[in-house]
């Protein structure tokens, strides 16, 4: 009898591959001026980010996008806080960003900061994470582990509206 084992694996596409070299540098750079980081981190940290914008270009023109959650709306890719900290600084240096925008989803993604039920149950990580991970590109767990969460509070005041 002969015994053999299926070491089949695929291998995840290099996130730095979405962009030229040259945008991916600028965000690293930027990234890491902002927030005090390693060069290292920051490297690793924009791939992650890199890989959210592509999850979520792979499924904004889906009419199905998202997943339905408890509270009836629509779940849709969300980002960490680690990830959420590399959009913001990113966001900051409109032109590099746009580059990656332009690169990886074909136009401008628009950072529209929400809190939803499904942020708060987990459900909208969970469906984040799926999304991710058919994007092809490699996940790391580091950045994924935790709770999606809005950087903005639940009922920011309006302009005009005072305090």
């Amino acid at each position: 009898m002969t015994i053999t084992a299926d070491r089949s694996t695929t291998i995840a596409s290099d996130p730095r591959t979405l962009v030229t070299p040259e945008v991916f540098s600028k965000l690293v750079d930027y990234f890491a001026a902002d927030r005090h980081v390693t060069r290292a981190y920051a490297e690793r940290a924009v791939e992650q980010f890199l890989v959210f914008l592509k999850a979520h270009a792979d499924n904004v023109g889906n009419p199905d996008f998202g997943m339905p959650l408890p509270d009836g709306s629509i779940g849709r890719v969300v980002p960490t806080l680690p990830v959420d900290a590399v959009w913001h600084s990113v966001l900051q240096h409109t032109v590099p960003y746009a580059a990656a925008c332009e690169q990886i989803a074909g136009g401008f993604v628009h950072h529209i900061p929400i809190l939803t039920e499904g942020m708060m149950d987990g459900t909208a990580v969970t469906f984040t994470l799926a999304a991710l991970h058919a994007t092809g590109y490699r996940v790391e767990m580091e950045f994924w582990a935790g709770e999606a969460e809005s950087c903005c509070p639940p009922n920011p005041p309006m302009p005009g509206e005072g305090k």
